[in-house]
């Protein structure tokens, strides 16, 4: 029984071609082509106290074990810095919403002072007051404690 290859990939082979003939006691799967090299039939077996490999078998179960727990201990840092992050996200949305509604007050009250200005402007232009060819000197005074 040959796999039949597309584009790269290997097609599902269905259960029905594993099932054993009549009369055999072992289902061995058709490897390279249909044929199962010798070497893979010859697997050793190693007996020891604890059953088939207990050594081995408990080292995997150790690793595994550690390996859970290095994933559990990264999914509780995942989780403690996403927490972080979202405090940290919901401090600067506060501070951006108290910098934008302090720039809007600001925004009020330059707009409320550029009308006083105006008013002022017409009023003096109304008293005939030539007030934009005068000099206008501020004196700065030195602040000593």
């Amino acid at each position: 029984m040959e796999l039949e290859q597309r584009e790269g990939t290997m097609a599902a082979v269905g259960f029905e071609e594993f099932s054993a003939p009549p009369g055999s006691e072992l289902a061995l799967p058709p490897l390279f082509g249909g044929h199962i090299l010798e070497s893979e039939l010859e697997t050793e077996v190693e007996f020891v106290s604890g059953g088939l490999g207990g050594s081995g078998l408990r080292e995997r179960d150790e690793e595994e074990e550690a390996a859970r727990g290095r994933r559990r201990r990264q999914r509780e840092l995942n989780r403690r810095k996403y927490q972080a992050l979202g405090r940290r996200c919901r401090e600067i949305e506060q501070v951006n919403e108290r910098v934008l509604n302090r720039l809007h007050q600001v925004q009020r009250i330059t707009r409320r002072l550029q009308q006083e200005r105006r008013f002022l402007m017409r009023v003096l232009d109304s008293y005939g007051d030539d007030y934009r060819a005068s000099q206008f000197t501020i004196v700065l005074e030195e602040l000593r404690c």
